[in-house]
């Protein structure tokens, strides 16, 4: 009984220790568009694993989020920008973020000279 009651209190102590870490880090992105159409926003490691971030409408701004191990690329991170009402797309990059950075991506209003910047946000 005793070693029941020794294993008991063994787990209710060691569930009552606070986690750390809580949610896995992330990286923002925010968009900002000069741009009359829509556009699809998609990310790639160099022109590989392409990720569908969203779609930014005419002249407005987004807001994307990336898990910082998704930085981990070492040709660097590539946009790439289809625009809707031309059907065309657009590649942006690369850029290069660490874990506590951000990204800022502007999109043109012509898209093929929309570009992307780091900022490094680390405290």
């Amino acid at each position: 009984m005793k070693t029941l009651l020794a294993l008991a209190a063994t787990l209710s102590v060691g569930c009552a220790i606070p986690q750390s870490g809580g949610a896995p880090p992330v990286i923002p992105i925010s968009v900002s568009s000069h741009n009359r159409s829509s556009v699809d926003v998609y990310l790639l490691c160099g022109d590989r694993d392409a990720q569908w971030l969203g779609v930014v409408n005419g002249k407005g701004v987004g807001l994307f989020e990336i898990p910082a191990s998704r930085a981990y690329c070492v040709r660097g991170l590539n946009f790439f920008l289809v625009h809707r009402g031309l059907n065309r797309g657009y590649w942006v990059g690369p850029v290069r973020p660490r874990s506590g950075s951000s990204i800022h991506l502007t999109i043109e209003k012509y898209a093929g000279l929309s570009m992307a910047r780091v900022s490094n946000d680390l405290h």
